[in-house]
């Protein structure tokens, strides 16, 4: 899946069961829209198995307001859709404050330093031993 506006773009892909979105630019309504379209058609592929959420978004910038208040209600979906864990990969520092006003809004119980990341790779061993031990208890 891949949906890309004149201000950003995002695509969705899968390994196992961890949801990887790759945002690049801005995020906004538009971009989170068809995002969010997406991510319920995967949701409903893991057939209520637990999964985990990755965003690999070394390259936004930022998102809109509009866009932020979605992601609130994207969050709230995914914790009521068994995503166990989540991991953030974030370079910008006005994303990463947005993310957490995001997680906090969402009253989503995350410390949000541990699984805030640099690199897609470390985002994925976080998230692999996490999801795993997560699923053991």
């Amino acid at each position: 899946m891949g949906f890309k506006n004149q201000y950003g773009q995002v695509s969705l892909y899968t390994e196992n069961n961890v949801v990887i979105a790759h945002f690049t630019g801005y995020i906004t309504s538009a971009l989170l829209h068809a995002f969010k379209i997406e991510l319920c058609e995967k949701i409903k592929s893991l057939k209520n198995r637990p999964w985990a959420y990755i965003s690999d978004s070394f390259d936004v910038l930022a998102a809109t307001p509009e866009a932020e208040k979605e992601m609130i209600n994207i969050s709230r979906l995914m914790a009521a859709n068994n995503c166990l864990i989540s991991a953030f990969v974030l370079t910008s520092a006005i994303a990463i404050n947005q993310m957490k006003r995001i997680l906090k809004c969402a009253k989503r119980n995350v410390n949000f330093s541990e699984c805030l990341f640099t690199d897609l790779d470390s985002a994925k061993q976080f998230i692999f031993h996490n999801l795993k031990s997560k699923q053991v208890n």
